[in-house]
């Protein structure tokens, strides 16, 4: 008779050779969640909102900043339509020349824009949008129309400067 005794195969000594019943399937572990995010990913977020947030104040106050000149180009169509009802060639001229005028005080209100004259306003006008334009015969008629009797101008060509100056002109300038 045999009298050694019977070990089962679940308990036979681990210090051995493991048999293939003592092998267990693997324990994955639990799948990675969508929430929370992590740490980095917070990080970005609040980048991209502060980046949001930032970039809509300065579009804002860029915005605010160019009021004066939605403004200065609405007159100027009002001017244009005044022009095509009545036909009255220097009142437009005048109040297109006031206009570039009231715009520049606007825009530049720490300098002496108010006393210049003929060449000298020219060159503030030119200096101050890069437009070469002023020196031609619209320009001319800008500059001294308003203040003859009588000139021969195109209005077309008036109204383009004046719209092209009060769309380009810097504001950081100094005369």
């Amino acid at each position: 008779m045999n009298t050694t005794p019977q070990v089962s195969p679940a308990a036979a000594p681990i210090h051995g050779t493991p048999s293939l019943e003592q092998l267990r399937d693997l324990q994955l572990p639990a799948e990675v969640g969508f929430w929370p995010p992590a740490p980095g990913w917070w990080l970005l977020a609040a980048l991209l909102l502060g980046g949001l947030v930032w970039a809509g104040l300065w579009l804002w106050r860029r915005w605010q900043h160019n009021a004066y000149r939605r403004a200065a180009l609405k007159l100027l169509n009002a001017y244009r339509q005044q022009l095509q009802q009545d036909d009255n060639r220097q009142r437009y001229l005048t109040l297109v020349a006031q206009l570039l005028r009231r715009t520049a005080l606007s825009a530049y209100p720490q300098q002496a824009l108010a006393g210049l004259t003929d060449n000298a306003w020219r060159q503030c006008l030119i200096d101050s949008s890069g437009l070469d334009a002023f020196n031609g015969s619209a320009g001319d008629a800008l500059v001294r129309g308003p203040y003859q009797a009588a000139i021969e101008f195109d209005p077309d060509a008036v109204g383009q400067l004046a719209r092209d100056w009060i769309r380009k002109h810097k504001r950081r300038w100094s005369c």
